[in-house]
């Protein structure tokens, strides 16, 4: 009998699942980085200060994605499941924000991707039970 630490059956395919949804948002972070990059050096008009800190704020959340990746392929631990579940409800938040924008930013499309996009992530984290990492918990199962 496995022990309550290991991750078996439902928490092993939850863990697929979400390793799934962040590889694709780690994709759709450089299919966004493109075009704000390339706005940020086009746009010399602009004030500096605008242009920077949309630059930075998707940097940092395209890595916050790529470490939170990073951390649920290689450890499985409580952080990086802890770490997907606070990043897909702040994407369910942004999908609602686009689609109540009525298309001026992005379209329907990119909106309703990105609510399917956090529910999936959400409970595939919510689903995805961490691995023990600590010797003594794995042998008191």
């Amino acid at each position: 009998m496995p022990s309550s630490h290991e991750v078996t059956g439902r928490a092993r395919s939850s863990w697929g699942v979400l390793l799934a949804v962040l590889t694709v948002e780690a994709f759709g972070g450089i299919a966004a980085l493109v075009p704000i990059t390339t706005d940020f050096l086009g746009a010399s008009d602009e004030p500096l200060g605008p242009r920077l800190s949309i630059l930075l704020a998707a940097l940092i959340s395209w890595a916050w994605v790529l470490i939170t990746l990073w951390g649920a392929a290689r450890t499985r631990a409580s952080w990086a499941r802890g770490s997907a579940l606070t990043m897909h409800v702040l994407i369910f938040a942004a999908g609602t924000g686009v689609l109540q924008m009525g298309g001026a930013i992005g379209g329907p499309l990119l909106g309703w991707g990105l609510v399917v996009l956090a529910f999936v992530g959400f409970f595939a984290a919510l689903l995805a039970r961490p691995a023990a990492t600590d010797p003594e918990l794995s042998a008191a199962g």
